[in-house]
This record gives structure tokens, sequence and C-alpha cells, in this order.
């Protein structure tokens, strides 16, 4: 657009104030408006001998920043800010960024745990006391370079995250990319076997054994089982059920923290007469009763399912390290408790079960999650595409016209 057609667009909401400076009439402009990509302006400057010059130049200044041929002009305040963000280095703006990712609920502590450990190993060490506004893709390739053979390389994908929200917290955002590819997930091939388990629970103590039963036969995480309670479990005759509504993180120096499941979900989790075996041999190792359920306002020890001696939650260390000594003194390979979540799925599938229903006895929030089993149901699906042989003739006689083998 015609730079004199922008000046009569401006015109009419251009105003001048007259002031007294020391005897002498001078003029003044403030005024605001918008550009073209809807950024707000405030444009004030004083001294103009007359209205007409005051206007003019206002006129001309409103066009030439609408239309992008000036740069927008910025109060001190601003650019003390920006000199002040400017200097920021890169372990200032994660930690800021880990702070608002908290306040805003968008990650866990539990999460921010991993995050900080797997920044603090990674880029921290690089790149911690490098400014801000200083990292160059040089900087970007190296570490995704470094991080070519890792199957899950948190810190690139927390990094990549503090570019995309530094905005939001209105600091600088380098131009940069940080570019790979996440490697496919493995497949679930470690899992016990039903021997496996008895193996290992035979060469266990007599509580852990009914610790490693029940993860076995529930598919419970760890940090569920530790928040796991008896109000979450019914022992109604023909409807066993076990609810997971919670689990438990230990966040360094702030304790235990206990919020909803990973998927944000409760699921319900049908119990079998092992489960069930498992549970009363927990509670009796308690001194209490199967059918006495503690209310929800009794103390947290009488509510755990597995409280530690303290009488609170009990440190997820103590089943890894029970679970090794096992593992060796049955001459099995090691494990970790989470293996006993993959064993509970594994032997699912290899029984016929469907990935569906096992997706939702996992707690996964879609089936996509469980599809790292699916290379188990090998002769489900065989079994499935035989259906059809079942339905057709086709299956069950040769096609006619062709020749059929006879004996010599």
């Amino acid at each position: 657009m015609p730079l004199k057609r922008q000046l009569v667009e401006v015109r009419s909401s251009v105003e001048a104030k007259a002031y007294d400076a020391r005897g002498v009439t001078r003029w003044a402009i403030d005024t605001s408006f918008v550009t073209d990509d809807g950024r707000p302006v405030r444009l004030q400057r004083r001294g103009f001998q007359t209205r007409g010059d005051a206007i003019r130049w206002a006129e001309t200044e409103i066009t030439l920043l609408k239309i992008g041929a000036k740069e927008l002009p910025t109060r001190r305040a601003a650019r003390r800010k920006e000199a002040a963000d400017a200097g920021l280095t890169t372990r200032q703006v994660l930690e800021r960024m880990m702070t608002w990712w908290f306040d805003s609920g968008r990650k866990r502590p539990s999460t921010l745990s991993i995050d900080r450990h797997a920044l603090g190993k990674h880029v921290l060490p690089v790149l911690g006391d490098v400014s801000w506004t200083s990292l160059t893709q040089a900087h970007m390739d190296e570490l995704v370079r470094g991080a070519a053979n890792m199957q899950n390389p948190r810190h690139l994908i927390v990094l990549r995250s503090a570019l995309r929200d530094c905005g939001r917290l209105g600091l600088p955002t380098p131009q940069v990319r940080i570019d790979f590819t996440m490697k496919p997930r493995n497949q679930r091939e470690d899992y016990y076997t039903p021997d496996e388990l008895d193996c290992l629970c035979d060469h266990a103590s007599p509580e852990m054994a009914l610790v490693f039963r029940l993860l076995w036969y529930t598919g419970l995480r760890i940090g569920e089982f530790q928040g796991l309670e008896w109000g979450d479990i019914s022992f109604r005759k023909g409807a066993e059920t076990l609810t997971v509504r919670r689990t438990v993180y230990r966040v360094p120096n702030l304790g235990f923290s206990v919020q909803a499941p990973k998927n944000g979900k409760h699921r319900t989790i049908p119990l079998n007469q092992a489960a069930i075996a498992a549970l009363q041999g927990l509670r009796e190792l308690h001194d209490s009763l199967v059918d006495d359920v503690p209310q929800s306002n009794a103390a947290l020890c009488a509510r755990l399912v597995y409280p530690a001696k303290d009488g609170g939650y009990v440190c997820k260390e103590k089943f890894f390290n029970a679970l090794g000594r096992s593992c060796v003194r049955a001459r099995l390979r090691h494990i970790s408790p989470h293996v006993l979540r993959h064993s509970f799925a594994s032997n699912l599938v290899q029984a016929g079960v469907d990935l569906h229903t096992l997706s939702v006895l996992l707690g996964h929030s879609s089936v996509a999650m469980t599809q790292c089993y699916a290379h188990l149901a090998k002769e489900g699906l065989r079994a499935a595409t035989n259906v059809l042989d079942q339905l057709t003739r086709q299956g069950q006689e040769p096609p006619a016209g062709t020749a059929t083998a006879t004996s010599g």
C-alpha cells in the first residue's frame, strides 16, 4: 500500500497536545495503536514547535511501524529486561522452565526429577554455563550426535520442550533446532515364566515371595504397590478386585509424592486366586484380619498393604535389593520388579488374551503402548486366521478341478 494512502488512514486517529515549556507553547504526541500483526504500541514524543509538525511526525512514524519498515520502540524497562534475559545461562533458564512446568501442572515432581537427572548428566556439564542466547546449532548437533545410540534420549526431549516453551516466560528463544529420530520401542522379550516365578519365590523370604507373586499376578507398577491400601481391595466372594488409585514416587530432597496413576485414571483389576492368596498372606503377616478394612481416616500404617517399619511408605530400593538377592540364590537371570509386570502381560498374551484387554489391565493410555507385546501372540494370531477355514468350504476340501495325490 502506498505511503500516502497509509498517511490518510492514520491521520484521523492522531492528535497533538499543547503544554507550557518555560513560557513557550510546545506540542507533544501520546497515542496508541495496533500493528498489522496485532502488537499494541504506544508512541510518545515531546518538543514540537507546532501542532502540524507533531501530527506529521506521528503519522509518518505510525505508518512506518505498521508496515514493518521501522523497528518497534521499546521502553527502558523492557530493554533492561532483555539485557538481563540475554545474560541468563542455560542452567538458569532450564531451572526456570522446570519451575514453570511444576507450577502450571504440566509436569509431576517425579517427572521433573527424572528430567533434572537427564539434564545434569548430558547437558549441564557441557552447556550449563553457556549463555542461553548464545546457544548455536553446532551445540545442538553435538548433543544429538552424542545421543545417537540412546534408546530414549530424555535430555534432548526436555531441551526441545524448553526451546518450545521459553517464549511463554518472556525469555528469548535461541534460533536452533533439535532434530533426532526416536528408535522403535523394543519388543518385550524378558519375562519370567510360571516355573521361574515358583523358583524365585522358593529362594525368597516368605514376605517377599508374597510381594513377588502379587506383582506377577496383577501387573502392578512398583509405585502403585507402594501406595496400595486395603480400602482399594474388595474381597467380596466371586467379585474380588483391586483398584489402582494412586502411585508413590520418591522425589530427592522432598520425600514421597503421592499422585494419580501414570495415565491419570483409576483402573480395576479382577483378582485371581493366586493374587487373593498373596494379599491374604500379607495381611496375616501384619496381624490383621482379611475382613477388617481400615477406615479412610485411619493411620497410614494401618491403611497400607505394605508399610515401612516407620509406618510410612516403603522405599522401592527394598524390593530391588530383595529381588536381586533372590535371583542370585535361585540362579536365575537378574531382573527388576518392573519385569514382573512385563511377565504378567507376556504370559497373558501367550495365553490368548487380546491386546485391548491387556491394555486396560495394564493401565496404558492407548493400545499402541501395548503393541510391544504383540509378537508374543503368534499362536493366537494363527488361531484367528484358522477360523476362516471353519467358515468356508475352501479350507475343508480342495478346490474343484484340483488333482489329488494318489498312493503309488
